[in-house]
């Protein structure tokens, strides 16, 4: 909520109170008691929008850059299931060695390639 500053036109004391926009109260003076007027301020203090400061919001993003690195590191050490070559059962020490042994089959090689890729340390998209 808004600071406003109120002051009494006959003793001139000044005083600040803190109430809503929505809200005009009839604030006595306490010397006099005669009804405070509000004063035009430009520089309404105390008064905060809701959503923090660019100080929090750093920090925050920070955070979720943080917990981003450390679930895309959990992501790339899960060790799940690994495929290994092989060609119609019979395993082999690669996938290179797999992708020839089913060509000499007379088999389609062309499931083997991107494997191929990936072990040459080639970039894949699948």
């Amino acid at each position: 909520m808004p600071t406003y500053l109120y002051r009494c036109e006959s003793c001139q004391k000044t005083e600040e109170h803190i109430h809503r926009i929505s809200e005009t109260p009839e604030i006595p003076c306490p010397d006099c008691k005669e009804k405070m007027e509000r004063i035009f301020t430009p520089n309404i203090g105390g008064f905060i929008l809701k959503g923090g400061t660019p100080a929090i919001h750093y920090r925050e993003k920070q955070q979720r850059m943080k917990k981003r690195e450390e679930l895309t590191k959990k992501q790339s050490t899960k060790s799940g299931p690994s495929i290994q070559p092989n060609v119609a059962g019979m395993e082999v020490d690669s996938w290179k060695d797999a992708q020839k042994v089913a060509k000499e089959a007379g088999m389609n090689t062309d499931s083997y390639q991107p494997w191929v890729d990936k072990e040459k340390g080639k970039q894949i998209i699948v």
